[in-house]
């Protein structure tokens, strides 16, 4: 399965973060996936990227052609898809995934995860859409969405759009 990945490239992450995604990257190579994510070789993202290189596993990296990239590349990707900008990475990577999985991340992993919804709401998106609450860090944005469930500013319940997980075994195993 190939699987996109939304996270952070902040280099000012704690470590416990680093730590996290960098086993899960581990263990989803293990399980033969194939990781799309957004090439950078910072923050969590770098940290995702050694994770599965350390097991051997395939990573593409969807990497825009802008000048916050240069220097910032995973060496080692099993492919590059180099895209123009932020809006056209945002297709690629959803356009190559079976799934989604949702980390905790910063403004462009906000960007990346309402695109997905967005899709999913109007039935465009059929894909699963994974997020990983890792010590609860999407459980306030999480409340918010349900609030706006029940006011009906969004139609689908939350569990038609996204599963959320806040343990690392089920996180993986939601792919198997």
């Amino acid at each position: 399965m190939k699987i996109a990945v939304f996270c952070s490239s902040s280099t000012d992450v704690s470590p416990m973060f680093l730590d996290e995604i960098e086993r899960l990257g581990e263990a989803l190579a293990e399980k033969g996936h194939t990781i799309v994510y957004g090439g950078c070789n910072t923050g969590c993202m770098g940290a995702l990227a050694r994770g599965v290189q350390r097991k051997k596993g395939e990573l593409i990296g969807v990497i825009p052609q802008m000048d916050f990239a240069l220097g910032i590349v995973q060496p080692g990707l099993s492919q590059e898809k180099v895209v123009p900008t932020l809006s056209s990475r945002k297709e690629v990577l959803i356009s190559l995934a079976d799934a989604f999985l949702v980390y905790p991340g910063g403004i462009g992993t906000l960007d990346e995860v309402f695109e997905v919804l967005a899709l999913k709401s109007l039935g465009i998106v059929k894909k699963p859409l994974v997020f990983y609450d890792f010590l609860n860090t999407w459980s306030p944005f999480l409340e918010y969405m349900e609030t706006l469930v029940q006011i009906r500013m969004i139609r689908h319940r939350l569990d038609e759009l996204l599963t959320v997980e806040n343990q690392f075994e089920r996180v993986v195993e939601a792919f198997s």
